[in-house]
């Protein structure tokens, strides 16, 4: 058990980086099980591939902004041929995440791919519209490229830690300021914490399907009560009253957690 401040962070792409992806993710693991008891922070992943679900009556990319990116702390990037499907305003979904969150003074690591394409898989009309926004953002974000899926890997290894020690040194002014457990719980985290206190394991899943979203076992499709779950969860492993597993969707009731259980 430890405390510890839980950071979103964003992996956008257009859907020709799979390999990237996982890269991308497994790097983010394996930050947070060798360092974020030590560290105090947690790194959660989120994307499209991982937290979306539909919603009808909205344009795809609103919905996916609603539910993912207002909730990003860092946006990690990757590109190779393709950069998209347009948007309403953007010349693709992963674009105007990466413009969107910009705009709202937060920081965007990007990474564009030399990796060797086939000729059938070239795209002419993706690609200009790639080196278009690729020259945009030159001037505008950090900005990286690779050529091999190793030289990928070492280069993520690397920047996570440059993201963690920025995290750090929020964490470290927060902490000076307020203490992590504290404050009057809300009624989704009064709620959440005693769905987990009746459950034989005091655990609590939150996941994440074609559907909507599940708490243990109870699909929630409302996008306001998704929001406020994710607020809450999010308030209460910051308040150490609940900490995540590894990959963000699985949690348990610290000894704080047990303590404010007994209140309710």
């Amino acid at each position: 058990m430890f405390n510890a401040n839980c950071y979103n962070i964003m992996i956008a792409s257009p859907s020709d980086v799979v390999d990237e992806r996982k890269i991308i993710k497994k790097a983010i693991y394996r930050w947070n099980e060798i360092n974020s008891k030590t560290r105090k922070i947690v790194l959660l992943v989120s994307g499209w591939d991982i937290n979306a679900h539909p919603d009808s009556g909205t344009h795809p990319q609103t919905s996916l902004n609603q539910q993912i990116l207002k909730e990003a702390d860092f946006i990690i990037a990757v590109f190779w041929n393709k950069i998209g499907t347009p948007t309403e305003e953007y010349p693709s979904g992963s674009v105007e995440e990466i413009m969107r969150h910009m705009e709202e003074g937060k920081k965007a690591f990007i990474y564009f791919s030399n990796l060797p394409i086939r000729r059938n898989q070239i795209d002419e009309e993706q690609s200009k519209k790639l080196d278009a926004f690729k020259e945009k953002i030159r001037k505008q974000a950090f900005y990286k490229e690779f050529s091999t899926l190793e030289e990928l890997k070492s280069i993520i290894n690397d920047d996570i830690q440059l993201i963690s020690n920025e995290l750090e040194s929020s964490s470290q002014a927060q902490s000076v300021n307020r203490p992590i457990n504290s404050g009057k719980l809300s009624d989704y985290e009064t709620q959440l914490l005693k769905l987990m206190n009746e459950k034989k394991d005091h655990s609590l899943q939150w996941v994440s399907t074609f559907g909507g979203k599940y708490i243990n076992g109870t699909i929630v499709q409302d996008m306001r009560q998704i929001a406020e779950y994710e607020r809450a969860l999010k308030s209460l492993v910051r308040k150490n009253l609940i900490k995540p597993n590894r990959d963000g969707n699985i949690f348990s009731l610290t000894a704080d957690g047990f303590d404010a259980c007994e209140s309710l």
